[in-house]
């Protein structure tokens, strides 16, 4: 798993994942986006664009971030699934739980 941080404006951060979102890769994500909410941060946004392939696992860390999210009162968000990653969360019933829009840059200009 390949994973790039920027932060795009001020306060808005997007985590770039590239590789498999499973079992092994999970904790790696999970470790460079929990210690993202502990900074001065109003929206965070996880870029799937090269993401092909996300189990139970990965959904997992998303939704303990969502979570933490909640609770900092900072926006979370998806960008770029691909229809696999996406009928991944339909199954899961939380395609509507989380913000997903198509790519970062929508979701950047619609601040």
């Amino acid at each position: 798993m390949n994973i790039q941080v920027s932060e795009r404006k001020p306060s808005v951060f997007v985590v770039s994942l590239a590789g498999d979102l499973d079992m092994s890769s999970s904790p790696q994500v999970r470790k460079i986006l929990l210690p993202i909410f502990l900074k001065k941060v109003s929206h965070l946004i996880v870029d799937l664009t090269g993401v092909p392939y996300i189990d139970s696992s990965g959904i997992a860390t998303f939704v303990e971030a969502l979570q933490l999210a909640r609770k900092g009162q900072v926006r979370f968000s998806l960008a770029g699934a691909c229809k696999t990653v996406e009928s991944i969360f339909d199954l899961a019933y939380l395609r509507t739980v989380f913000e997903m829009a198509p790519d970062v840059d929508r979701l950047i200009d619609g601040e």
